[in-house]
């Protein structure tokens, strides 16, 4: 499933949930990370629905998803706003970074896209890699 957000994908999500869409969703994760000195990665970033409005609140944030057309879509709604963030493009469950995170997010529902209980486990174990202090800001 996770490997099927392409072109077509992308458009109909971009069209469906568009810059500045928020469930409240946005609000919140503004108002949780308001604290992090440090920086936040969200993980299934997508075409950056949530991490650019957060960009546009003063949150050091890079993202990181397994869709070249989502990334693309994210890269030049950034571009677009003269925003900076370094994408990643790799797997949720099983990435490497350069460094630590103070605060990883996933949010709508992206880390449902993990298929299997075991592989959810080790993705969780995965992420406390880089982020001692995440239990903490997404509770």
């Amino acid at each position: 499933m996770y490997r099927s957000y392409g072109e077509l994908c992308t458009e109909v999500y971009d069209l469906s949930k568009p810059l500045g869409h928020s469930t409240g969703d946005v609000e919140y994760y503004i108002e949780r990370l308001s604290g992090v000195q440090g920086k936040v990665l969200e993980i299934g970033c997508g075409s950056g629905r949530v991490m650019i409005p957060l960009l546009q609140a003063g949150i050091s944030i890079d993202g990181l998803d397994h869709s070249d057309e989502m990334l693309n879509s994210c890269r030049r709604r950034c571009d677009e706003l003269n925003l900076t963030s370094k994408l990643i493009k790799d797997e949720m469950h099983n990435f490497e970074l350069d460094g630590q995170y103070d605060a990883i997010i996933i949010p709508a529902g992206s880390f449902q896209l993990i298929e299997g209980r075991e592989q959810a486990i080790t993705t969780l174990q995965h992420y406390n890699i880089f982020t001692p202090i995440c239990h903490r800001v997404v509770d």
